[in-house]
């Protein structure tokens, strides 16, 4: 999974994102021939990329079973959840992009039905070799479901858009291309400060205290889900503003969105600050030492869920990069104090560099975007 994982955050944070972000500005300017040329990218582009990377793999596959300690007899589904994993993604992105976010919800919630059931059914069997089919079976599902879908709704939403506007594909090529690009490069800095936490960890700290950790940043990953998914709402609607040039509206949604996430922040923090060592016990009784490890890393939390519309509105319009100089001074920071906190004071030491990282990453970000609103508004 961790190795599939890799290879897919890459491909679709390059693709999906860029795709997100065009598809709603392109569609917020009633520019058709941009939105078709975006939607063809986002169709052809990773099909392309994953056929290359899927050569590759083939090819060196010895290396790479005998390297990572995966059995030779899983190639087939490595590549396999790896195409439909990234189509997943890409899909859905697509969704968000031309403002299809009931049905996309719907092709979810179905797609998820079934893989649930299947897994069900193997843990049940005890079939444990399997267990990886069961997430390509759920994405192919939810692919082809969600390819039906689209090819009945895209012909309405080009009707909303004019088809004679002009087109400079050399400018739009190089504005998806280097969006993606830079959006790769801030998302991967900023995701990799968790997978480097853990190396750390193997590095100074023993087994269990890996352990303990790996509870924890559990606990947050999945807190940090509401800050993904406010984000699949909001960047590509600021893109439609920002293609429509519409400042005041620009506002409304940042000030509306944030009102809204400062309160679900809040209460979603305090119950796990409160409730840290139950939550834990879910884990083991062992685990319930990493309550205060798990307490330091919630301001991370709220400044992530809190920052969404700031972000947002950075990545939505024409910012991006300051976005990724946050998750870039993220890295920098966390890695630093890692290296000065983690022989002394252990985990501690690593939820401190982890959360120090993520206040000051997150902080430049939010102080950007308010200067950029400002200027834009006036």
């Amino acid at each position: 999974m961790s190795f599939c994982l890799i290879i897919t955050i890459i491909v679709t944070n390059f693709f999906g994102t860029s795709g997100n972000k065009f598809l709603a500005e392109f569609r917020g300017r009633e520019n058709a021939k941009s939105f078709i040329l975006v939607l063809k990218i986002l169709i052809y582009a990773p099909i392309i990329t994953l056929l290359i990377i899927s050569v590759f793999i083939y090819l060196n596959w010895q290396f790479i079973s005998d390297y990572f300690g995966l059995p030779l007899d899983m190639l087939i589904p490595i590549l396999l959840f790896i195409y439909f994993r990234s189509s997943y993604i890409i899909i859905r992105r697509i969704f968000y992009g031309v403002g299809l976010v009931k049905d996309y919800t719907l092709n979810e919630i179905i797609s998820d039905i079934l893989m649930f059931c299947v897994l069900g059914y193997i843990c049940l069997s005890g079939q444990k070799h399997f267990l990886l089919n069961c997430y390509i079976i759920s994405y192919s599902f939810f692919s082809i479901l969600s390819i039906l879908t689209l090819y009945k709704k895209i012909p309405k939403v080009l009707k909303r858009l004019k088809s004679n506007d002009t087109i400079d594909k050399k400018i739009v090529l190089l504005e998806f291309f280097r969006y993606g690009f830079v959006s790769m490069i801030g998302t991967v800095a900023s995701t990799g400060t968790g997978y480097l936490s853990l190396l750390i960890i193997g590095t100074y700290l023993s087994n269990s205290q890996a352990g303990v950790y790996s509870s924890v940043i559990t606990i947050i990953s999945i807190l940090m889900f509401i800050p993904k998914l406010a984000t699949q709402v909001l960047l590509p609607e600021f893109s439609k503003l920002f293609g429509q040039n519409d400042n005041d509206q620009i506002k409304k949604l940042l000030f509306y969105s944030l009102k809204v996430l400062i309160s679900i922040a809040f209460l979603v923090c305090f119950l796990v600050f409160f409730f840290s060592n139950n939550i834990l016990s879910l884990f083991g009784p062992d685990f319930q030492t990493g309550d205060i490890i798990l307490r330091i890393m919630l301001p991370s939390v709220f400044i992530r869920i809190v920052s969404i519309p700031f972000v947002s509105f950075l990545s939505g319009t024409k910012y991006i990069i300051y976005p990724n100089i946050g998750g870039i001074i993220i890295l920098i920071i966390s890695v630093l104090l890692w290296i000065l906190l983690v022989p002394d004071y252990k985990l501690i030491g690593i939820a401190i560099g982890y959360t120090s990282g993520i206040l000051v990453g997150i902080g430049y970000q939010i102080y950007i975007a308010i200067i950029k609103m400002k200027i834009r508004h006036s």
